[in-house]
C-alpha cells in the first residue's frame, strides 16, 4: 500500500524507496525532536513493549555528531 501511495504522489515530491519502515523512523525522530523527554510516550505510540527498542531511534546520526562537534565552543588558540 505504501509503495502504490508513494507512486501516485510522484518522485519529485517522495522518494521512490520510502517505505513504512522508512515513515516510522520519520515519525518517530520528528517526535523525539519536538518531545525529546518523552521516549516513554514515544514507546506507547510505536506499541513497544521495551525501552530499550524505542531507545534505537534517539541514536545520533553521523551528520548530527559532526554538527554537534562543530557546535563545541574550542578553540586550542584562545
Amino acid at each position: 500500500m505504501i509503495g502504490e501511495l508513494v507512486e501516485a504522489t510522484g518522485r519529485d515530491r517522495v522518494p521512490p524507496e520510502t517505505s513504512a519502515h522508512h515513515l516510522r523512523h520519520t515519525f518517530a525522530r520528528r517526535y523525539l525532536a519536538q518531545y525529546p523527554d518523552d521516549i516513554v510516550g514515544l514507546a506507547e505510540l510505536l506499541g513497544h513493549s521495551s525501552l530499550e527498542t524505542t531507545r534505537l531511534y534517539t541514536k545520533p546520526t553521523g551528520k548530527q555528531l559532526s554538527s554537534r562537534v562543530e557546535q563545541i565552543d574550542i578553540n586550542a588558540y584562545s
